[in-house]
């Protein structure tokens, strides 16, 4: 697992807690999610969510508001509370394909469905043969103080939108 310009690191670890994790999942070739407790050495990271998961009780709709976080199309249910710091944080990494730095053109599937070993790392591009296509074996999504909860209802990846929308009407976010 590597860091990565798409990783999304705003989750306010120190640089000894990110060097941690990168450390510990250097080895890592393939999609994973896993929450780790950190070695009390370094420190905490902050955590946002509250509700059942947590310990708390259900987050009544009365104490929460709705508002879109950082880059997201869709509403997060928020609490006005603090986060919370927590020795336990979620590591979510998995691999990452980028495009033609050229023309744009070319995943790595188009070479691999082309009969291209997937256990390349780069290709010359197919479509302008000036450029490459790179996909990473596994690069680090995003790390979070706290459990591993659903997707919220609202994000278009959400697998499950029942069970997200059962698990959020009763945890909320620190806003």
């Amino acid at each position: 697992m590597i860091k990565h310009t798409a990783s999304h690191l705003d989750h306010n670890l120190t640089a000894a807690q990110l060097a941690h994790i990168l450390e510990r999942f250097a080895e890592r070739d393939a999609f994973f999610i896993e929450t780790v407790t950190l070695p009390r050495e370094l420190g905490t990271v902050p955590c946002g969510l509250y509700g059942p998961l947590m310990g708390d009780s259900p987050i009544a709709d009365s104490e929460v508001t709705y508002a879109t976080r950082g880059t997201r199309a869709w509403p997060s249910r928020l609490i006005d509370m603090p986060s919370r710091d927590q020795h336990e944080l979620t590591v979510i990494a998995g691999p990452h394909e980028e495009k033609c730095t050229a023309c744009g053109g070319q995943t790595v599937e188009d070479f691999v469905a082309g009969g291209v070993s997937p256990a390349n790392t780069e290709w010359t591009c197919a479509t302008c043969r000036g450029a490459k296509v790179i996909r990473h074996a596994c690069i680090l999504y995003t790390v979070f103080g706290g459990p591993l909860a659903p997707q919220e209802p609202g994000d278009p990846g959400c697998k499950d939108v029942e069970a997200s929308r059962r698990f959020w009407s009763e945890h909320a976010l620190s806003r």
